[in-house]
């Protein structure tokens, strides 16, 4: 669940350049699809592990429940995986171009594969390249969150379980994705640019601090409706959720990712935002706020799934 939310905050992320035009977005715009790709290509590796035998989750695909949400999700999943590798594609062709042309050997080999036998760079070609990235990130944008508000819905739906069901599950899974992969992002573009030795774009971390604040806002205030809802309810089940959570999640729930990963991280960036901070002050402090929501967000698949 952790990973699937990564995917779905680091394509927001690349869909508010893509669609919505925001140019401030425009250094980490790819990356940031880069970062979606590989998340998502790591997300079935633990529950193929889980299973044991992995082969047969071929089985799902092959002969389908439709009445199973997992058998569902696995197409979902796959679809999802197609429509970033060809966005992926269209964004890095002209990357790959260039270094078919330019490389030897085995790599000139390797990339001359990878361009699939297009290397037509004109400004007719890249205008059509252009039409498609737009069509592929206006697909996908629904595509990736409803991904991991599909994840919500899996736990949403289990009345076993009186943490699980509830019609917000998705919605939070889903909010809480986007601030994660926003953070996930951010932290990794500051690692980037620390390790290439490039300077860091103010405007792009101060366009992904609003992101990450707006989001926050709305994450906290359905989490708590959410949780209110359940303890006004009084549903059987409830004074099981009510002494884990005065209990052995205090630490966890309250503290960490309440506390810690939420409260502390948005109050640092409305500070930050109020003060007109710029500079290197800028950078660490929204740096360090984005490590913080990502524990917190870590925090609350821990206390769902398993807490």
């Amino acid at each position: 669940p952790y990973l699937t939310g990564l995917v779905a905050g680091a394509f927001t992320i690349s869909s508010l350049y893509q669609v919505f035009g925001f140019t401030q977005l425009r250094p980490v715009a790819h990356f940031a699809l880069l970062v979606s790709l590989c998340c998502m290509l790591t997300v079935p590796i633990p529950l193929l592990l889980h299973l044991g035998h992995a082969e047969r989750a071929f089985n799902a695909m092959i002969t389908p429940h439709t009445t199973s949400a997992f058998a569902v999700f696995g197409y979902a999943a796959g679809f999802y995986i197609i429509l970033l590798i060809l966005e992926t594609w269209f964004v890095f062709r002209p990357h790959i171009v260039h270094q078919a042309q330019q490389q030897t050997g085995i790599m000139r080999w390797f990339y001359s594969i990878l361009s699939l036998g297009s290397d037509d760079l004109s400004e007719k070609a890249m205008s059509y390249d252009r039409k498609w990235l737009f069509t592929l990130a206006i697909i996908g944008i629904p595509g990736a969150h409803g991904l991991h508000g599909y994840v919500g819905f899996v736990f949403g739906s289990l009345k076993s379980r009186e943490w699980w069901s509830s019609d917000l599950m998705p919605v939070i899974f889903l909010l809480s994705a986007i601030i994660s992969g926003t953070a996930f992002v951010i932290v990794l573009y500051v690692l980037s640019c620390k390790l290439r030795k490039v300077s860091i774009d103010l405007s792009c971390m101060k366009v992904m601090a609003y992101a990450l604040w707006g989001f926050m806002m709305f994450t906290l205030l359905i989490e708590g409706v959410e949780f209110l809802s359940l303890v006004y309810r009084g549903r059987e089940g409830i004074d099981v959720i009510l002494e884990f959570v005065k209990g052995p999640l205090v630490v966890p729930f309250f503290i960490l990712q309440f506390g810690v990963g939420s409260v502390l991280p948005l109050a640092i960036i409305t500070f930050l935002i109020w003060s007109g901070t710029s500079g290197k002050a800028l950078v660490v402090g929204i740096t360090g706020s984005a490590i913080l929501v990502l524990l917190a967000v870590l925090m609350m698949r821990y206390n769902v799934v398993i807490g």
